[in-house]
């Protein structure tokens, strides 16, 4: 069995054998969304505070050195949650080389997101299911919209190669997204460990699928294995 916290990528589904028209045939099993996010946040809620810190260092060291962030000057990021891979060294560099952050904050009423600048050291509050997100002024302060970013970091529970991306099921992402459409702006990209790989991911119409996934292993290119 592959071990995922070396990066292995787990096995095939198993299959079973069905009856079909006299006929005995091979069907695959496939795990559900719910089955992956338990299975693989289990994984990442394993991890220790030094590992997050090492594992996201490589990361960051990996998305430094792409030409698609040094092209980048409005950038979505997000504040790590559950485990997530911590971008605290992207938003810094970003702010550092005079660019702009944007952070995400959630109206969970509305079942809505959008970006809000944010600086390190401005104010953060506990926003919608416990997830920090800076204060926003009783005027909604300034805001942009998802599709005006020239670069959205997505935060992930699993992947495929695809660029397939398994989140906690709200679907804030792909409703923000979703007049991006096959387009290309913003150009989304996963932040993942090694172990998030999946061999496939079941897609939903609505799903909107990430350009680029980097983890501490490399970057993958996704529109390459479409």
């Amino acid at each position: 069995m592959a071990n995922l916290q070396d990066g292995g990528i787990p096995p095939s589904p198993p299959t079973v054998l069905l009856p079909c028209g006299g006929a005995t045939v091979r069907a695959r099993i496939e795990p559900s969304k719910a089955t992956l996010r338990q299975r693989l946040r289990a994984e990442r809620n394993a991890l220790s505070e030094e590992r997050i810190r090492d594992l996201s260092a490589s990361i960051a060291r990996r998305v430094l050195g792409a030409s698609f962030f040094d092209e980048a000057r409005t950038i979505g990021l997000y504040l790590p949650f559950d485990h997530e891979v911590d971008p605290s060294l992207l938003i810094h560099e970003t702010v550092g080389s005079g660019r702009l952050v944007f952070l995400p904050v959630v109206d969970g009423a509305n079942r809505s997101m959008r970006f809000v600048p944010y600086q390190p050291g401005d104010p953060l509050q506990v926003g919608a299911y416990g997830i920090r997100e800076p204060v926003v002024p009783p005027d909604g302060g300034q805001g942009l919209d998802t599709l005006d970013l020239d670069l959205l970091f997505q935060p992930l529970i699993g992947f495929d190669r695809a660029g397939g991306r398994l989140g906690f099921g709200g679907g804030y992402h792909d409703r923000a997204l979703a007049a991006r459409g096959e387009a290309t702006h913003p150009l989304c990209v996963g932040l993942a460990y090694a172990f998030q790989e999946l061999p496939f991911l079941p897609r939903e119409p609505h799903d909107i699928l990430m350009d680029w996934v980097v983890t501490e292993r490399g970057v993958v290119a996704c529109r390459e294995y479409r």
